[in-house]
């Protein structure tokens, strides 16, 4: 069994003592002083937040149960003691949640007839990742879908391409996106009708809708390989 260890035992000594006499000596419940030293254990990086609920139940020797409320009525009570900018915060999500291994785990948690629609099962176990994710699927004024675990949310391809705009992660530039394409999908019928035009007086939109159709069919085919590289184009920063 993995053990934790801290990586700054001094700034987590520090914060925890500067907190508990802040409030007041013995003023903190038991439960404020665990959901203090869990959040802490986090913020310190001994707990990864990307980390499932069993994994950290396992170091924690309690139940998946009992890490998903530390890790949800944490965050409500101490959430200013991890300050994270909103863009940040969702790059660290989405490379944590669209990766093949995560992404494997949540189809099962989906109906076929829902894959087949282009919606992708993206499991987020962590409460205050899941609420800003969401937060970014409003934003774009998607609705989050939920079917057999509230864990698992199923979200339109075309969805995140939005959110890859709005924040930057997907540059619209349409000749250098038609490439990228062409390299992923070189027999493709959107790419090929792409590529019978000017380049010149190629618009985005155009070339956004064969993005967005090339991934709601790789979503329906659960080609793995094919969807893989349309999200490392539409968010690069995914590892892999």
């Amino acid at each position: 069994m993995q053990t934790i260890q801290l990586k700054d035992p001094a700034s987590f000594g520090e914060e925890f003592l500067r907190l508990t006499l802040l409030q007041g000596f013995q003023s903190l419940t038991k439960r404020d002083l665990e959901l203090l030293i869990f959040v802490l254990l986090e913020r310190d990086g001994a707990i990864s937040r990307s980390d499932s609920n069993a994994t950290v139940a396992l170091q924690l020797r309690v139940t998946p149960a009992k890490v998903k409320g530390l890790r949800r009525d944490g965050y409500a009570r101490w959430r200013a003691l991890v300050p994270e900018e909103g863009e940040a915060a969702l790059q660290r999500i989405v490379a944590s949640v669209l990766t093949e291994a995560n992404l494997g785990a949540g189809a099962k948690h989906v109906s076929e007839r829902s894959r087949k629609e282009g919606f992708l099962a993206i499991r987020i176990e962590h409460p205050d990742d899941a609420q800003q994710f969401e937060q970014a699927i409003l934003e774009v004024g998607a609705i989050p879908v939920y079917e057999r675990n509230r864990d698992v949310v199923a979200v339109r391809f075309d969805t995140l391409v939005n959110i890859a705009e709005r924040w930057g992660y997907l540059q619209p530039d349409p000749e250098r996106t038609l490439q990228a394409l062409k390299k992923l999908a070189p027999t493709a019928e959107e790419v090929a009708d792409l590529l019978k035009k000017d380049v010149t007086h190629l618009r985005w939109d155009e070339v956004r809708r064969a993005l967005n159709s090339l991934g709601a069919k790789a979503v329906a085919s659960t080609a793995e390989g094919g969807l893989k590289g349309l999200l490392k184009l539409v968010f690069p920063f995914i590892p892999g």
